[in-house]
């Protein structure tokens, strides 16, 4: 299955993601937080194994929109537009995860 036939299988379970995400944020205990958190991993964790390498640093059901769609315009953008502003802010995100994390290695070194 090429890449063009694997998003709107992709984007369908961004859905999911999406909508886990707001259960996770209305969850009434921390026990079904936990759960809701396990099942959005589950979902998570059936993309290819490239599309999970590239959105690492931005997982949520809004980075896996936003990772589509410059994806999409690189791969054609006489077909798909972009503006400035959205791609500065897939890089701002990007960015912004990588230096999260390196300011994490304190707390978990490799």
């Amino acid at each position: 299955m090429s890449d063009s036939e694997k998003i709107p299988e992709i984007l369908k379970l961004i859905d999911i993601l999406d909508g886990l995400e707001a259960l996770i944020e209305a969850a009434p205990t921390e026990d079904v937080e936990d759960i809701l958190e396990e099942a959005w991993l589950q979902v998570s964790d059936t993309f290819p194994e490239d599309f999970k390498a590239a959105t690492q640093h931005d997982a949520g059901a809004e980075g896996l929109r936003r990772y589509l769609k410059v994806k999409a315009f690189f791969e054609n953008p006489s077909e798909r537009s972009i503006s400035a502003s959205e791609l500065e802010e897939y890089y701002r995100s990007y960015t912004a995860s990588e230096e999260d994390e390196e300011s994490t290695d304190f707390f978990f070194p490799d």
